[in-house]
């Protein structure tokens, strides 16, 4: 039987997947040496038996990222068949293709890394772009949907004509899933992002807003920077609240203070990423990917 290789960011993750699955947790040990450097030792006998990794690659991204290479690595030094990497959150997945001269590709050397380390096949969670996963080349890797379940979620709140919006056009299809699965309306923002500085402006638009549940829907919530913006144009239409739901809350620079300052009303997100907003588990659509792939 599969055996779950627990990461230090996804404990809370591996549990709900031990119980979804009826797999067993493996014991792992971790220590960081004074210098900062990371150790993994996989203290069980994994002899023939195919090992999962859970690991989100999460801020810290560059530790989580030694830590996911260290596991796997350890999984198949224990005598792990094959390991499947599963990685809820994929660190640099924004960073999918060159903008300016000279930029390291760092989504495709992560890719590499992760062949090269040994893991036979790769599991995301609403990866950032689907690009990324075409830089796997030797292993199979999927990305798995988890705005089914987030809507899920939603339409246990009892919404009032909820409007779901994406806060750009990239987003829109997701948004268009959610309003479809919560009987909603769905509808986009425009925005735009400088290159250089990074900052995002949005522009105004019409929308039907006054007096309904507002939902603002994200695959990532960084500083919260995008969905701030948004919900400064929602407010001006007077909501009768507004929500914001992502998949990976990463919250960085007082994300959560500047969406609460904004007008944002509640915050939801999934256990991609572990926190108090983690509302949403994934655990379900992870167990589906991992079955597709022990079946193949």
């Amino acid at each position: 039987m599969p055996l779950l290789i627990p990461g230090p960011s996804s404990p809370l993750l591996t549990q709900r997947l031990a119980d979804v699955c009826g797999y067993e947790v493996a014991k792992v040990g971790y220590r960081v040496f004074p210098d900062g450097e990371s150790y993994v030792r996989v203290e069980d006998d994994l002899k023939g038996e195919v090992a999962i990794v859970i690991q989100s690659c999460s801020p810290p991204q560059d530790k989580r990222v030694i830590e996911l290479l260290q596991l796997i690595d350890a999984s198949l030094r224990a005598g792990a068949s094959k390991v499947i990497a599963v990685v809820p959150y994929f660190a640099y997945s924004r960073q999918d293709k060159v903008f300016l001269p000279h930029e390291a590709l760092t989504s495709r050397i992560i890719a590499r890394v992760v062949e090269a380390v040994g893991a036979s096949s790769l599991i995301t969670v609403n990866v950032h772009s689907e690009l990324v996963l075409s830089y796997f080349e030797r292993i199979k890797a999927l990305s798995v949907n988890a705005f089914p379940e987030i809507a899920n979620y939603l339409a246990s709140l009892g919404l009032r004509d909820p409007l779901v919006l994406s806060p750009d056009k990239k987003r829109y299809p997701d948004a268009q899933r959610v309003a479809e699965l919560i009987a909603g309306e769905a509808a986009f923002l425009e925005k735009k992002r400088d290159l250089e500085t990074g900052e995002v402006t949005t522009e105004e638009k019409a929308l039907a807003i006054e007096g309904r549940d507002v939902v603002i829907v994200d695959d990532i919530i960084s500083t919260g920077g995008t969905i701030v913006n948004a919900a400064k144009v929602i407010s001006k239409g007077s909501p009768k609240r507004i929500i914001a739901a992502c998949v990976h809350g990463l919250y960085v620079a007082n994300a959560l203070e500047k969406l609460a300052a904004a007008g944002v009303g509640e915050i939801i997100s999934t256990d991609t990423v572990e926190s108090r907003t983690s509302k949403v588990t994934v655990a379900k659509a992870i167990a589906g990917a991992v079955e597709r792939l022990l079946e193949g």
